[in-house]
């Protein structure tokens, strides 16, 4: 009878579930006191998720004047009377002693959020039959048409300018720099490099292994092996002389007379090539 009464003693009040009138997703509180002697400590754990019942938060034990104060923070996501199962709760004792109030069952009632306002409902009468549509051929081949006429005009368009001559384009007007210009403007290197590469690119028209010379030692016998009825001294000399204006100061005169040198020779060389 003792140890009956001792158990009575610790499960204390019932779970109470707040606020009253809670609905579906609403926060619920359950509380409830286990008298215990003061200075008695206690802990519990959360309780099981799940499609129904989801924990929002950990619970707490908390020591009150008439007891152990135990607090559970829930969700509840259908409606009706669920009873929901409570975790155990320890209780340590101030000389060291643990009793463990097993766990029981909390009662909590939850309203939908939507109330059902018609208890019989009743079907809804079956419409009136669809008329079927009016089908009319001619809609549908109309794009069929459109769209072969089209094409028809299309091809006859396509064959009429097939059969056109296209003009041969014009050949592309040859462009000059302006070398005179740039030299009164003070660009005596930009001037010399260019005349450079027309030496060059003239002669690597005949002579395309002139191209790999670095050096116009290299570029002299290059040429006159290929080509030994050219002039190839006087064109060596020129274009070392070009190749120093790059880089080395050169009075504007001197410039000028080694262009019009190159532009005689690369004629010379032009007008030899068409006659043989």
């Amino acid at each position: 009878m003792l140890l009956l009464a001792l158990v009575a003693a610790l499960q204390g009040t019932p779970w109470v579930a707040t606020p009253q009138g809670a609905t579906v997703g609403d926060t619920i509180v359950l509380e409830r006191i286990v008298p215990v002697a003061p200075g008695t400590h206690g802990r519990t754990r959360e309780l099981d998720a799940s499609e129904v019942v989801e924990p929002l938060g950990v619970p707490t034990v908390v020591s009150v004047a008439t007891g152990l104060r135990v607090r559970h923070v829930i969700a509840l996501f259908t409606p009706g009377v669920h009873a929901v199962s409570m975790p155990a709760i320890e209780v340590l004792h101030p000389d060291g002693t643990v009793e463990v109030v097993l766990g029981d069952t909390a009662l909590v009632r939850v309203a939908a959020v939507i109330p059902d306002s018609m208890e019989t409902p009743v079907p809804m009468p079956s419409q009136a039959p669809l008329a079927r549509p009016v089908r009319r051929p001619g809609r549908a081949a109309a794009p069929v048409v459109g769209v072969l006429v089209l094409l028809a005009v299309w091809l006859a368009w396509w064959r009429r300018t097939a059969r056109e001559v296209a003009r041969p384009p014009e050949p592309a007007a040859v462009l000059e720099l302006p070398l005179m210009r740039w030299l009164a403007s003070g660009e005596r290197r930009a001037v010399a490099t260019v005349a450079v590469h027309r030496l060059r690119t003239a002669v690597a028209d005949a002579v395309p292994d002139a191209d790999r010379a670095t050096t116009a030692s290299e570029w002299q016998a290059i040429v006159a092996a290929a080509q030994p009825a050219w002039p190839v001294a006087e064109l060596a000399d020129i274009l070392r002389a070009l190749e120093r204006a790059r880089f080395a100061p050169i009075g504007a005169d001197d410039l000028v007379e080694l262009v019009d040198r190159a532009d005689v020779a690369l004629a010379a060389l032009q007008s030899g090539e068409s006659q043989a």
